[in-house]
């Protein structure tokens, strides 16, 4: 176990022996490194940690709502046409 500047690094081998350690680290707000024949492959990070940096998930409606546009100024329309046939 290597420790750079603001997370510690450890090889993938090493990792999978002391995964119960990694995750306490991660857990307890310290991001873990985890390299594979020497370069970055994984990072481990708390689930508070890892939820801060997703943001809050909102739905389509909520989206929709938070759209600056007002609806009537949306041109839609929908085509007359019938589906065309399809063969077998």
């Amino acid at each position: 176990m290597s420790s750079s500047s603001y997370m510690t690094t450890h090889q993938i081998q090493e990792a999978k022996q002391r995964f119960s350690a990694v995750a306490e680290q991660a857990a307890n707000g310290h991001p873990q490194l985890v390299t594979k024949h020497g370069k970055p492959f994984v990072v481990v990070v708390g689930a508070k940690e890892w939820g801060k940096s997703r943001g809050q998930v909102r739905g389509v409606m909520d989206a929709l709502r938070a759209c600056p546009s007002s609806l009537h100024e949306l041109k839609m329309s929908r085509s007359n046409d019938f589906p065309r046939r399809l063969t077998l």
